[in-house]
């Protein structure tokens, strides 16, 4: 009996022990991490010829996405969302910016560092993203 009690405590000291470091846990960001370049126009160009091998490959990955500003926009948080042209209307790249305030120029050639969300109606989402270049 106190060989069960001893084990059931153990695991409770455990458990405890892994939430309060699971809770501590800084959220990951795209600043340290290596990403995969890529141009704006071949990223949409994987996820329309085959969503499913372009999710296996850049799905929750950080990306470095270059390319052109088509436009910019302010999404409901106020922060900024930067449209990249890909030469398809139907397939652009949307990076919403991790940080506030910062400005890019329609029409700015820009690296953009970012988590990849994958695709939707409007594109290739990628988000937590930070200018690089």
């Amino acid at each position: 009996m106190k060989k069960l009690i001893m084990i059931v405590l153990s695991l409770g000291l455990i458990g405890v022990g892994t939430g309060i470091y699971l809770f501590n846990k800084k959220p990951e960001t795209v600043d340290d991490k290596k990403g995969i370049n890529i141009a704006a126009a071949d990223l949409a160009k994987a996820y329309s010829a085959n969503e499913r091998a372009a999710d296996s490959l850049y799905l929750n990955q950080v990306i470095e996405v270059s390319g052109t500003v088509g436009s910019t926009e302010t999404n409901q948080d106020g922060g900024l969302m930067v449209i990249l042209t890909t030469g398809d209307p139907d397939a652009d790249i949307q990076c919403t910016l991790r940080d506030k305030g910062v400005q890019v120029a329609k029409g700015a050639q820009v690296t953009l560092k970012g988590f990849c969300s994958g695709s939707g109606i409007t594109g290739v989402s990628l988000t937590d993203c930070i200018v690089t270049k």
